[in-house]
């Protein structure tokens, strides 16, 4: 009886130490808490988690990529959004994954071209670019690059992206849109039809109040099936992906 106390290491998968920290029980106590301070990159590194010097499967646990927390940015093509924040895409953007995700920020002074190379200067897992339209050839290239390296970069299309794309989408969009009551329109919001087996949202409950009002055409080029992840329940496309090189 009296307070129990030990050690508790986080390894990776090479065995090397990342870290090492100690708990302790109180007396009768059945539960403690041991807390690990390790920066984004080493925390992603964590293969195994075990109770130093006892030899049982039991003060063992292995992580896997439940444990990782993926690094996110995200670059806004509104203005003024730090003046109206609850208009702005951005702040719904970072609601959303916030919970799931360390979120990396840049200074509000930068422009969109600034912020971009601002976050890709260190390590990031996932790009978020909320209707940016046409990128310069310097910042176009850097995204090029790091996507084919195994970034991943999330594209949310509204009117900038809409009148001028570039070749960092899956597909050629159309320019313009298509809304409610408008060119090209539906006369009642559009459901999300079912996520079909190939999509990574496959499985998913589509919630019945969810609608779309608002859309970005894809051209219709000969793959687009094969490309799409999501679709409105009139059969067009509403998410698509494409690989490029080892990113997406």
């Amino acid at each position: 009886r009296g307070q129990r106390a030990g050690s508790i290491r986080a390894t990776q998968a090479d065995g090397a130490v990342l870290s090492e920290t100690p708990f302790s029980f109180e007396d009768g106590a059945k539960r403690t808490k041991a807390v690990f301070e390790l920066p984004l990159e080493l925390r992603n590194k964590v293969a195994r988690l075990e109770i130093t010097g006892e030899q049982s499967a039991g003060a063992v646990v292995l992580a896997d990529e439940r444990w990782r927390r993926r690094s996110v940015g995200i670059v806004s093509g509104a203005s003024a959004e730090e003046a109206q924040p609850l208009l702005s895409d951005a702040y719904y953007l970072r609601r959303a994954i916030g919970p799931y995700a360390e979120l990396r920020d840049t200074p509000a002074s930068r422009d969109a071209q600034e912020e971009i190379r601002a976050l890709l200067s260190s390590p990031l897992s996932v790009l978020i670019l909320s209707d940016i339209g046409n990128l310069p050839d310097a910042e176009h290239d850097l995204l090029d690059q790091w996507v084919r390296q195994g970034g991943l970069l999330v594209r949310f299309a509204g009117p900038r992206l809409a009148e001028k794309s570039d070749s960092l989408v899956p597909v050629p969009l159309r320019s313009g849109g298509r809304a409610l009551g408008g060119s090209l329109s539906w006369s009642t919001p559009q459901h999300l039809a079912p996520f079909e087996e190939g999509s990574p949202f496959f499985g998913l409950t589509i919630p019945g109040d969810v609608t779309v009002s608002r859309q970005v055409l894809a051209e219709p080029v000969p793959d687009l099936s094969n490309r799409t992840w999501a679709r409105l329940s009139d059969g067009t496309p509403l998410v698509t992906a494409g690989k490029r090189g080892d990113g997406l």
